[in-house]
């Protein structure tokens, strides 16, 4: 897939493709080395994100690709954290409280209106009576 994304046919030759696959291994693997260098300096057995920038940090094109894949990453953070989405989780009390309920009239949802906007408040409309 990586071939193809930048112009090859959609079957590569084997060839090829062991050459790519050998290629990125080595990368990788070196790429990791040289993190590891100032994580063990510095006396950890994890290696940080400060890590891999350093060991790039003459390659102003990977540095700054990797910048831009964590910028990325905390936007993404920042609008999962605005959008909360644990308001919509069910805890296993409220369904074990669910499951023996008998559903009724007062389940009826699309007699219930939303009151100044707020959520969670909700009224229920009275029918209306037939004028004679």
């Amino acid at each position: 897939m990586l071939l193809y994304a930048h112009g090859d046919v959609p079957n590569s030759l084997p060839g090829t493709i062991r050459v790519l696959d050998e290629m990125l291994s080595d990368f990788i693997i070196e790429l990791c080395f040289e993190a590891d260098r100032p994580a063990q300096l510095a006396g950890r057995q994890k290696v940080k994100l400060e890590d891999f920038k350093f060991a790039c940090r003459k390659d102003p094109l990977k540095l700054g690709k990797i910048e831009e894949v964590f910028e990325r990453k905390a936007e993404i953070d920042a609008a999962r954290k605005a959008v909360d989405v644990s308001d919509d989780k069910i805890t296993k009390t409220g369904v074990e409280n669910m499951v023996g309920e008998e559903l009724g009239e007062a389940d009826d949802d699309a007699d219930t209106q939303i009151v100044g906007g707020k959520r969670g408040k909700y009224k229920k409309k009275e029918p209306k009576e037939p004028k004679d």
